[in-house]
């Protein structure tokens, strides 16, 4: 599966991000529509995360990054946008992700599919 969209880099520190990706999605909503549109966030660091925004179907003009996505391993949650932190913190408990895609309606519903980092059986000495 590929994901093409409008790629920005954010910084993590402080969970920040939940307001500048915020702005980032108002932006491209003012254009698209909030419900034509899809997030992806992944290569995260200490201090950041790689954000694109595309469309649901279809290409976003302007599009600068294309993104290839399992087609397999997804998980997906509900919920409510005024309890995205409180989502993550759910998420986050099982370990860190490999990709997370998050869709937004007008009246404050989100759903979230993502894939977890697959888990490091093995060790050195």
């Amino acid at each position: 599966m590929e994901f093409k969209g409008i790629s920005r880099v954010f910084s993590t520190v402080g969970e920040q991000q939940y307001d500048t990706i915020g702005l980032f999605w108002d932006e491209l909503s003012n254009l698209c529509g909030r419900e034509n549109l899809r997030g992806l966030g992944y290569n995260w660091t200490n201090t950041s995360i790689e954000y694109v925004i595309g469309l649901k179907n279809g290409e976003i003009d302007g599009w600068d990054v294309c993104v290839a996505l399992p087609e397999d391993g997804w998980t997906r949650v509900k919920g409510r946008t005024e309890e995205l932190g409180k989502l993550y913190d759910e998420i986050y408990r099982d370990g860190p992700l490999k990709y997370e895609i998050e869709m937004f309606d007008d009246d404050g519903n989100c759903v979230i599919d993502y894939v977890r980092e697959a888990p490091n059986f093995f060790t050195y000495s």
